[in-house]
């Protein structure tokens, strides 16, 4: 019966089912709009779908008439198989409304059923029951049953219980959708961290080909390093190089604005410059204008610090020049005060041209030679306290009869249990060059 049909007034059927409240079978007090699209529900567009089992023709044709005006989509059906049949072709029903008392299957087994049936076994199901069978209803709620109607009804509590149930049911199905995509997202989230993951260690092991896996061999000296990156790929660069047919040697450490991917990639663009420079001229400050030209016309945001020296194994000078970069360190034995080697300049990469300045400092045996980056001083414990130079040349000046690799593996163990397990924000590098003869 559709809801424009006229109305008439009808006279009161008592059977079980029906609760006239005067001699005209009444509809609701107040229309029950499910309102569904201002739940926001993604399923508000649709119109929810019931299913209503009854063996009474008249039953069946009034809850119909009610559900209808609420603007449901009702199916019907005059027994439990014919309900079955109907679940089983229509997987949008969204409830189920069925009598307890129907011949060959009972409300009660057409519970059980849908309850075993993995498309509908969460559709709500509300039965209908004649007072005082209140067994059958323990029954019903043990097997699942979502809620009970009892005979005679009204059709406002029928309303609104409809309503509500449909309310879970689409707030359920909602999350579970909710949960579903998230768990798709997070999915295809997790390949993709897996594939950055592959991506860095990539990348990590490139940068690790870009240090120089063993050093120059020469009875005049000794050389140590430590590098350790804030993340799997860092922004710092060292290299040490035999220069001149074997009688120099070129030691670089290089700083690059930042650390992460991007740093790594303008890292990798300095070695290969280095690598060209310094085969050409054995002047520190025409390898840095080399490379500070070079450096400009290939990045365009970043910059990068460095400190370049060239040892003479026969004079024992060491030429220098710094680009923006932190000043070496020099121990002397028999010294209170550590060396301190600077050349003021700009960095490299961001203006073109720049003239660089080579001064040289004469070395004698015994010499520590101490090149770093600025974040071995710069790293902060929790209290924010930052390891500080001093720390760097009390392990340095402290360290008569260490080796220099020693030297420098103690020097990192200060500064790991300084910051006491804070996170290292940027990358430390050192390198120690001892002069033996």
């Amino acid at each position: 019966m559709k809801s424009t049909q006229k109305q008439e007034k009808l006279r009161p059927v008592m059977k079980p089912g029906f609760k006239p409240v005067s001699t005209t079978l009444q509809e609701p007090a107040a229309k029950v709009q499910p309102d569904f699209e201002k739940d926001k529900n993604p399923f508000a567009d649709i119109p929810p779908t019931l299913l209503v089992v009854d063996d009474d023709p008249d039953i069946l044709r009034v809850v119909k008439f009610y559900l209808i005006k609420q603007e449901y989509n009702v199916l019907t059906a005059s027994c439990g198989e014919e309900a079955l049949a109907i679940l089983a072709k229509n997987q949008d029903v969204e409830l189920v409304l069925s009598d307890v008392m129907m011949p060959n299957m009972s409300g009660l087994e057409l519970l059980k059923e849908i309850r075993s049936h993995e498309v509908h076994m969460d559709t709500p199901v509300i039965l209908i029951s004649a007072e005082g069978e209140t067994s059958k209803k323990v029954t019903g709620l043990n097997l699942g049953a979502d809620d009970f109607i009892t005979k005679p009804f009204n059709f406002d509590e029928l309303m609104a219980r409809v309503k509500n149930h449909i309310r879970l049911r689409r707030l359920q199905k909602e999350v579970l959708l909710a949960n579903k995509i998230a768990m798709e997202a997070n999915s295809k989230l997790q390949q993709q961290h897996d594939r950055l993951l592959e991506d860095l260690e990539s990348a990590r092991s490139v940068q690790m080909a870009l240090l120089p896996s063993e050093y120059p061999a020469h009875d005049g000296f000794k050389v140590g390093a430590c590098y350790l990156p804030a993340e799997r790929v860092g922004g710092d660069l060292f290299d040490v190089v035999q220069l001149n047919g074997g009688r120099k040697m070129g030691v670089l450490i290089v700083d690059v604005c930042g650390h992460g991917v991007a740093a790594a990639f303008i890292t990798a663009m300095t070695k290969l410059s280095f690598q060209n420079a310094c085969r050409r001229s054995l002047d520190p400050s025409v390898v840095l204008s080399k490379m500070n030209n070079e450096l400009m016309e290939n990045i365009h945001d970043g910059y990068v610090t460095a400190f370049y020296a060239v040892y003479d194994y026969d004079t024992h000078e060491l030429a220098y020049a710094s680009g923006g970069h932190p000043p070496i360190k020099i121990y002397r034995p028999g010294q209170k005060d550590l060396i301190t080697l600077e050349s003021q300049a700009t960095f490299l990469g961001i203006f073109p041209d720049v003239e660089y300045t080579t001064d040289v400092f004469q070395a004698q045996p015994g010499d520590r030679i101490f090149f770093y980056t600025d974040g071995l001083y710069e790293s902060q414990n929790i209290e924010g306290e930052p390891f500080g130079m001093e720390r760097v040349a009390s392990r340095i000046r402290n360290s008569d009869g260490q080796e220099i690799q020693t030297c420098l593996d103690m020097l990192l163990k200060d500064l790991v249990d300084h910051v006491e397990g804070v996170a290292f924000d940027d990358d430390i590098t050192m390198v120690g060059l001892d002069i033996m003869a």
